[in-house]
């Protein structure tokens, strides 16, 4: 209730959790990972559809990693299944295009 009370200026400037940056960064470098793989000329694939795989498959394997390290689903920093959770929203959101 005291954070609602204060200005919108003095809580934006507090400081991010640690683990912010760090799942911003772990996301940023899979996508740039899988990139190219997605742009390879194979037979019969397009670049939507293996970009759609490979995300839909990089968003199992985070879920995946954060059931074996034992996260909690709720938790107030942001781990492996929020990693999980924005791959399948990209994964969704280029399977509209297809």
């Amino acid at each position: 209730m005291k954070q609602a009370r204060q200005r919108p200026a003095v809580w934006l400037k507090r400081p991010l959790d640690p683990s912010v940056p760090m799942v911003a960064r772990r996301l940023a470098i899979r996508l740039l990972i899988i990139l190219p793989f997605a742009a390879l000329p194979l037979p019969h694939t397009s670049f939507l559809r293996m970009f759609v795989a490979l995300t839909g498959f990089n968003a199992m394997f985070s879920f995946i990693s954060g059931l074996l390290q034992r996260e909690q689903f709720n938790a107030l920093v942001l781990n492996n299944y929020d990693e999980a959770l924005g791959m399948a929203a990209i994964c969704l959101i280029a399977r509209l295009f297809i």
